[in-house]
């Protein structure tokens, strides 16, 4: 068996994928809602692409500087 090399653009495209979840619902005709780390920035779509693809920029903006990221998050932990 010969091995398979990955081109540049492969490997970067499998350590470039990141997951992040978010909130949405349905408003009239579109999905408004934002990523969960990041509710200080809504966005809205006129479907589910559509609405992935502008959280897409909204977290692209997010690392680049482009948009300010005041809000600081954290977790509380709650002993019973």
């Amino acid at each position: 068996m010969g091995k398979t090399q990955l081109s540049d653009e492969s490997i970067k495209s499998s350590l470039d994928r990141i997951k992040l979840r978010y909130t949405y619902e349905m408003d009239g005709e579109y999905l408004v809602g934002h990523l969960d780390d990041y509710p200080e920035y809504p966005t809205q779509g006129e479907n589910l692409k559509d609405f992935e693809e502008n959280l897409a920029d909204i977290y692209e903006m997010i690392q680049d500087g482009t948009l300010d990221v005041r809000q600081k998050h954290g977790v509380l932990e709650i002993v019973g």
